[in-house]
């Protein structure tokens, strides 16, 4: 990563965008905060296309300096378009050709607990540099579609929009082949977003349990220390003592 060597962001290897400081690249986390800060809610995102002219314009101010481009300028259907096509652009897809095959051999187990296993065990070979893009990539894609009953995109809908974007088939593989491999590949982006919504739902259900059974162990503590105010009683020494048929336990 050398940031003198060039300022474009489209169309350049991942390992050029990142370094150890910056584990996903800048017009990545640049475009997905802003989309999540003010497209969450919005019908249609990443389906609906911007203005072709709005695209190329910021398009070109991101190539030219990423750090200073006002995002506000720009309509949100312009912004996700923009992310659309630096995806697209990658040289290399961020689920990689290499594992192309592999993606779609995960795809074609029988059982569901195999498939998922299978996925993300090929998961587990994508580089560091594609893994961080790759998880920041489906932990918005989550949080778009939790939000589905106000922006109508769903974990299917999402996936029909990106797998085109990150599991692309190799130039090699014949074009019919191909065609014939975008349902497994739809299918498969649309499990790993239904696998971290599950497990997202799941953390924020034990963060409740948690939060609820805290506030009851503080209620009952409130209780308690009340309860003794009352149970105090003086000794011989003058002193505040708790009763002696006072317990309690937490």
């Amino acid at each position: 990563y050398d940031p003198e060597l060039s300022s474009r962001q489209f169309g350049v290897e991942l390992s050029r965008l990142t370094s150890e400081d910056r584990t996903v690249p800048l017009v990545v986390e640049k475009l997905i905060n802003y989309i999540e800060m003010h497209g969450l809610y919005t019908e249609g995102i990443y389906r609906k296309s911007g203005s072709t002219n709005k695209i190329k314009e910021l398009r070109q101010g991101l190539d030219t300096d990423a750090e200073n481009v006002n995002l506000d300028d720009y309509n949100i259907h312009v912004i996700a378009s923009v992310f659309k096509q630096w995806l697209r652009d990658l040289p290399n897809p961020l689920m990689t050709f290499e594992l192309y095959e592999e993606f779609l051999r995960a795809m074609g187990l029988q059982e569901r607990k195999e498939t998922i296993r299978g996925v993300y065990s090929v998961i587990d070979q994508l580089s560091r540099t594609h893994l961080n893009t790759l998880e920041r990539l489906i932990f918005h894609l989550v949080r778009i579609a939790l939000q589905e009953d106000t922006n109508r995109m769903s974990a299917n809908a999402l996936a029909i929009v990106f797998a085109p974007c990150i599991l692309r088939c190799p130039d090699t593989i014949d074009p019919l082949q191909s065609v014939q491999d975008i349902s497994k590949t739809t299918t498969c982006v649309e499990l790993i977003v239904v696998e971290q919504m599950n497990k997202y739902k799941a953390r924020l259900k034990d963060i409740s349990s948690l939060e609820f059974a805290e506030n009851k162990a503080k209620t009952r503590l409130s209780l308690i220390r009340r309860s003794m105010v009352r149970c105090r009683t003086w000794n011989h020494r003058g002193k505040w003592e708790p009763s002696s048929d006072f317990k309690y336990t937490l």
